[in-house]
Order: structure tokens, then sequence, then C-alpha cells
């Protein structure tokens, strides 16, 4: 099942972990075989290095530790040597007992908390929560014990960086091993082109070139131009046909205090259309409307029929009904309101950092069209959205949170409708 590895990836896979350090970081690219040369490290710990306490694996979910490590590694070792149960994370490996654990949120570091760990295999590490990874080396103190972690570079500030690679009270302790995507000698120039174009600005720099750099500025800044724009004469005419097989949603967000925003999304399985939008600003029209009236826009706007005060647009699309909705999770009333008209919808996956990295990926790569005439706010919206520099500071990413209702409409249909594998990464 292995290729060749590149010189970075020997090196770390040979070395005994007897002659590890305490830490083990692979941080760089993406694509650069961080977690390809994670398997074959793997192999000493089953029964050839002695060391007490529990081996875990851990991740953001098991879902993600067993789609990017273990369906490898068991091909590695095949089927007679594991046993795996996917619900509980018991991992039988060779004949040793390994824990495999999901690490999604503050409260994850109640599966370690009074273990004693000899070894710890992670992925992604800038993704667990502070609170587990810091419980976490807290718990390795068996002689000899050791954390193998993968990661993209993150913010500057995010703990990682400050508390783990920097802390020089632990540089003796931890080793950094960087990548790039000319580490991994099995991926040819037209496939590394073809990443590069998939990243812009700060997601060039952390995933690209493999620096801890912040967010700044705008998002979109340096993804989104006029070549994501179309209008009805640049539009191709097959996107017009009722019968082409293109999927059409209706992704919006909910406006109490701020605008309500309806999204007509088109995907033909290889560019997003986003044709049409409903932007209600109860703020500027002084009237706030209830679930019931933003039930009877959205059947108005699916129907292809302008609002008044809501949108203007003279060469709508053909007719929306019947378009999966595009819901947030958060909106339990509107949702019931749309479950009593038998408006088919489903809810919306609210991850921001994530999805904010697939839209500025497909708007780099021009795989995500807005109309400039129809969707006048949307655009607006998009050029204003920025990163909050106060959140920053503190190791968090987050938007500013003014101006980004059509920002989250849009976001919540790629992240929820766009599968990852369009996605360059």
């Amino acid at each position: 099942m292995f290729k060749p590895y590149g010189e970075k990836a020997r090196r770390f896979i040979l070395t005994p972990p007897e002659q590890d350090k305490r830490i083990t970081i692979l941080e760089g690219s993406v694509r650069s075989s961080k977690t390809f040369a994670m398997f074959p490290k793997i192999v000493p710990f089953l029964n050839l290095y002695p060391v007490a306490g529990h081996r875990i694996l851990f991740g953001v979910t098991k879902a993600t530790v067993y789609r990017n490590i273990l369906t490898y590694l068991f091909e590695l070792v095949g089927e007679r040597n594991y046993s795996y149960n996917r619900q509980t994370g018991e991992l039988w490996l060779m004949g040793t007992r390994w824990s495999v654990i999901g690490a999604h949120d503050e409260g994850s570091e109640k599966y370690i908390r009074g273990l004693s760990v000899g070894i710890a295999v992670g992925d992604e590490l800038t993704l667990m929560p502070e609170s587990f990874t810091m419980m976490l080396l807290n718990r390795m103190s068996p002689t000899g014990a050791r954390l193998y972690a993968t990661t993209n570079p993150d913010s500057p500030y995010h703990y990682v960086k400050t508390k783990i690679i920097d802390n020089e009270e632990w540089r003796h302790h931890v080793n950094v091993i960087h990548f790039t995507l000319d580490d991994n000698p099995n991926l040819d120039e037209d496939y590394k082109n073809f990443v590069r174009k998939g990243y812009k600005g700060v997601y060039k720099l952390r995933f690209i070139d493999g620096l801890w750099v912040m967010a700044e500025g705008a998002i979109y800044a340096d993804s989104l131009d006029a070549d994501n724009e179309y209008d009805d004469e640049s539009m191709p005419e097959t996107l017009r046909v009722p019968q082409f097989q293109a999927q059409r949603c209706i992704s919006m967000d909910y406006g109490t205090v701020h605008p309500h925003v309806y999204l007509d999304c088109i995907d033909d399985g290889d560019t997003v259309w986003f044709d049409r939008e409903y932007f209600w600003d109860s703020t500027k029209m002084a009237r706030q409307k209830t679930d019931s009236q933003y039930a009877d826009d959205l059947e108005l706007f699916m129907k292809g029929q302008p609002i008044l005060g809501a949108t203007a647009y003279t060469n709508p699309m053909p007719a929306a009904d019947g378009a999966l909705v595009i819901v947030p999770p958060e909106c339990a009333s509107f949702k019931a309101e749309l479950s009593q008209r038998g408006i088919w919808h489903t809810d919306a996956d609210n991850a921001v950092e994530d999805g904010i990295r697939m839209v500025s990926n497909m708007l780099a790569r021009k795989k995500l069209k807005i109309h400039k005439k129809n969707c006048p706010n949307t655009l607006r919206q998009m050029q204003s959205y920025a990163w909050n520099p106060q959140a920053a500071k503190r190791g968090l990413e987050e938007p500013i949170k003014i101006e980004d209702d059509a920002n989250d409409g849009l976001r919540y249909f790629v992240r929820t409708q766009v599968p990852t594998w369009r996605i360059a990464a």
C-alpha cells in the first residue's frame, strides 16, 4: 500500500521511539505526507516499544480518526490483526489495546482524566481543544511516554504554537518537523499546481507554505474578484433548462434584528451559481416579519416571484419549487413552520472556520459564482466580510459579526452540500 517516502518522512519513520523526544509534531502543508508518515511509525508501538500506560489515538471525532488513520492502518496490518468497535472506540491492534478518542469540544478532556498515558497519536492537533491537549500532556507520566501529532499551522497565537512549540521550558522535549508539498515525492507538478491555486491569502500561507500567520483584514480579499461574478448573458444556457441535472437549493440565514436572507443556489457538479437573493432588512424597512410571513416570502421566492422591499430581479431562473431549504440549526420555530407547510429542509452545517476555508477555496478556483445584478447585497457583504482582530489575539479566528448574513447563507450551502473531494486539499 505504501509509495516512496521523502527524506523527512523516512528519517521520522526510521528513528526508534527511544530516540524521539517526548512530543513530536509533524506540521506544514496539506498533502505533504504528514499523516502518511505516521502509519509505519505506529507499528513499533504495538508490541516492540516497552512503555507503561494507555495507548490512544485521537482526532476531532472517532469518525475522522477512522477515516484518516485507521482505514490505512488496517490495510497495512491485515484483517486478522485488528478488531475495532466503532461505537466504544476500543481497538485491538496486533495484540495491543488502544483507545480511539474524539476530542471536539472543551468537555472532551473527561475521556482521559485519571488515565496514565504511554503513547498518544493525534490527527490535526490544532483542532483539539486546549483543555484536552494540556490534560493529555499531564497524563503522560510513564517513563518513555511519547506524543506524536500532525497539524496544519494556524494563528501564531494558537495555544499549540505559544504553549507547546514556542515554550522555552519545553524546548528540549519538543521536536517539530516541517513538511511542504515538495516533501511528498508522490505528487506530480500538475497536482501541486492545482492545490496551490486552491488557496489564497492566509490559507495559502498556512496550508501551502506551512506558516503560522494571523488571519487579518477582509476574509475574501485575495480570492474574490470580477471572475466570480456573472450576469444573464454569461450564464451557461443549460442552467436555464428545467430538465438540466443540477442540484437546486435555497440556503438561508434567519433574521431578527439583522437581515433575513434566502439564496437560490444551483450546483452543476463543477461550479456553484448563486443566482438570486431575498434580503429583508427589518431595520431599514422598520418592520420585523413573523415566521409565517417569512415562509410566505420563501414560497414566492421559490416560484421566482419578486417580493416588494426584498428582491428585485427581472430574469429569474425557472421556479425552484421543491428545492431543499438549508436552515440554520438553531431556528426551531421556523423549521416547524416549514414542516407544517411540507417544505423540504435540512439543518445547515455551521462549522465557521472550515466553511470559510471551503468558500475561499472555491472562490480562488472560480468554482463559485454570484449573479452581480440579482445578488447585490451578497456581493457587498462578501467584499466587506472581515476577521475580528481582537479574537485573533486570543488565538481565536472569528469573522466580525456585522453584515455577515449573506455570507452565512452562502457558507451554509457550501459546507452542507458541496462534497469535500471537490475542495483542493
